[in-house]
């Protein structure tokens, strides 16, 4: 009996976390050669591929349902070296399908990995690129990793950290309550606020950045470890080249891009 209402309360505590919630193995799918980033805005789903070598790479990317039965959209791309290259797809760009689009699938030859489209459900930020040095915001929706929970606690980590290097830096935590006692006889109340602010720390070469937050709901018997939203660094060596643009074709090719 008791084994069971162990194995009801995991579950439970699984569930409160959004199924496209990251996990520690997508940080090291990103983090494989070629180092790729795949995230969501709206109906456009973003892809950056990472070329650390001097010479261009070859590279195609494949975008499928969670039934993935057939392509919803290929594309191949030519990434220059020592650059950044993000691609978008837009709804006009896949298939029709009536399952969920979680990942994307980057070949190099005949080797492919698949990495997690990170949502912003429970993060926002203002790009997934970002330069050394360089301050970062990220807004938490408090309400969606609480979920159901009445009372309880969250811990933000008191550094963030790079993947690959051991290098990190301080979060600066700023909460707004959302309730105002403005009068004797008025308060004011809007949705609570948290926001975090960071500074990306002085990188030569290219790097991922992360972090954690621990939910405990009230009597709850262990932390839900929630990953914060993966974040390429890059130095002053590598350019961002931006091919998100309108396409004067359909070949299915890289086109011209804008170098940020």
């Amino acid at each position: 009996m008791k084994r069971i209402v162990s194995l009801v309360l995991l579950l439970l505590l699984l569930a409160a976390v959004p199924a496209a919630a990251l996990e520690s193995r997508d940080i090291q799918n990103y983090n494989t050669t070629p180092m790729a980033l795949a995230w969501r805005t709206g109906d456009t789903i973003y892809v950056a591929i990472v070329n650390e070598y001097t010479s261009r790479e070859l590279h195609r990317i494949e975008i499928y349902d969670i039934q993935r039965r057939s392509a919803l959209a290929k594309r191949e791309v030519i990434v220059p070296g020592k650059s950044i290259l993000i691609e978008a797809f837009e709804a006009r760009d896949l298939k029709s399908t009536r399952f969920p689009i979680e990942e994307v699938t980057i070949y190099t030859g005949y080797y492919g990995r698949t990495i997690k489209i990170q949502d912003g459900d429970l993060f926002a930020v203002n790009d997934y690129l970002v330069p050394a040095n360089t301050s970062i915001r990220v807004d938490v929706d408090i309400a969606g990793i609480r979920g159901a929970a009445a009372s309880g606690r969250l811990v933000v980590d008191d550094k963030f950290y790079l993947v690959n290097q051991r290098i990190d830096g301080r979060i600066t935590v700023n909460y707004e309550p959302g309730i105002d006692y403005v009068h004797s006889n008025i308060i004011e109340y809007r949705p609570p606020t948290l926001t975090l602010t960071m500074r990306t720390p002085s990188v030569r070469n290219v790097d991922l950045l992360s972090f954690n937050i621990r939910h405990r709901p009230s009597g709850a018997w262990r932390d839900e470890l929630i990953v914060g939203p993966v974040i390429i660094v890059y130095g002053r060596e590598y350019r961002v080249l931006d091919n998100t643009g309108d396409r004067s074709s359909s070949s299915g090719s890289s086109g011209d891009w804008v170098v940020r």
